[in-house]
């Protein structure tokens, strides 16, 4: 809510518990655009892989060239449902760092997302040279229709 700070656990908590994201950034010609990203919250940042689920269009990593012209982006994560007591969502101004070959200090980012997404023990985490989205993130906006009880009581429900 405005003015008033997400305590750090409920951040966290959702952060680890959000299934997907959406990536708000500007495209080429300066236009808003977002798309849905998955993620996992390891070494005091937020990282989505480029991996090997089937892309838009054949090499279509626009977002790249885009993330790297204009690093800081918007992630937004909300929740929807019939009982609009339980509506909430969480808006990160982050700055994106695009991260590429494989390197030993990924282990923890790895087993976040492997631990997170059970998917990737069939679909390749990495598509070509491995490559990551790190997100740090510097501002945390949020709302809940019932305050921060809207959050609580989502995150107190067995995923």
């Amino acid at each position: 809510m405005a003015g008033n700070p997400l305590p750090s656990e409920v951040l966290e908590a959702a952060l680890d518990r959000m299934p997907v994201a959406r990536l708000a950034l500007r495209d080429l010609e300066d236009a808003p655009e977002a798309l849905p990203i998955v993620f996992a919250r390891a070494v005091g940042a937020l990282w989505s892989p480029v991996d090997g689920k089937p892309k838009g269009r054949a090499g279509d990593l626009g977002r790249i060239a885009r993330l790297k012209r204009s690093p800081e982006v918007m992630l937004l994560l909300d929740h929807y449902s019939d009982d609009w007591r339980d509506l909430w969502w969480l808006r990160l101004r982050v700055t994106a760092q695009v991260v590429t070959g494989r390197d030993a200090a990924w282990a923890p980012v790895e087993q976040a997302l492997a631990s997170k997404y059970p998917q990737y023990r069939t679909v390749p985490m990495f598509k070509d040279e491995p490559t990551l989205l790190r997100f740090a993130w510097h501002d945390v906006g949020w709302w809940g229709s019932e305050g921060l009880a809207s959050l609580e009581r989502w995150l107190s429900r067995a995923p």
